[in-house]
């Protein structure tokens, strides 16, 4: 591993949500029914914002996270989901055990080398026919110039900046990259995206990377 986990626990000051209401991502809506079954695995699962439907669906949800905070409220959310915490970089996948496997917002927060790793770790993981779906942002996200002038941070290659403050990096991603990574599957779904963001604080914008895929 490199670097430090992200550690959002220090935002929930008043044990709130900060991501807004839980509320289910239109390509799981779109793509739903090409799920040969029903286990979910949810890497940064956070409050829970698509699996808290996809468990009252009656799909079989484990969900990771670093957060405790953000643990607590998804556990408030929906009761039937199965909490893990741990850093998504030292959860073991078992071999073939999901029949979804989703990262959304979250794969950005590491270096490269990690990302790597957990997507080697999510291919395992999927069944026969499993879908996996990741969002990324891109370098076409506002944040990657703000980074770039930013004392804070410092490029080190490949879209990778790292924060000596913390020791903690931040990664962005092009579509061809994410379609190399996912190059032995099938491809779903993939988008290039520059978008509204009214989830959380003052309305912004962000570029992002979108993957739907099926293991062949």
């Amino acid at each position: 591993m490199v670097g430090n986990p992200i550690n959002y626990d220090n935002r929930y000051t008043s044990g709130t949500p900060i991501w807004g209401c839980p509320k289910l991502d239109f390509n799981l809506k779109r793509y739903i029914n090409l799920l040969s079954g029903k286990r979910v695995l949810d890497l940064g699962i956070g409050e829970g914002k698509n699996s808290v439907f996809l468990a009252d669906m009656g799909f079989s949800v484990t969900g990771v996270d670093f957060s405790l905070e953000a643990l607590k409220i998804c556990k408030k959310y929906c009761s039937k989901i199965d909490l893990v915490h741990c850093d998504i970089r030292n959860y073991e996948i078992g071999k073939d055990s999901f029949d979804l496997i989703m990262s959304n917002f979250v794969l950005h927060f590491l270096h490269k080398d990690d990302v790597y790793a957990i997507i080697k770790n999510i291919k395992s993981g999927l069944a026969k026919n499993g879908l996996v779906y990741i969002s990324v942002f891109s370098i076409n996200d506002p944040s990657f110039s703000v980074k770039e002038n930013s004392s804070s941070f410092s490029m080190i290659d490949n879209n990778i900046f790292y924060n000596e403050l913390n020791d903690t990096y931040f990664s962005f991603f092009s579509k061809d990259e994410v379609l190399e990574l996912f190059s032995d599957f099938s491809t779903v779904l993939v988008s290039d995206e520059y978008c509204l963001d009214l989830s959380h604080g003052k309305p912004h914008y962000h570029g992002v990377i979108r993957y739907i895929g099926r293991k062949n």
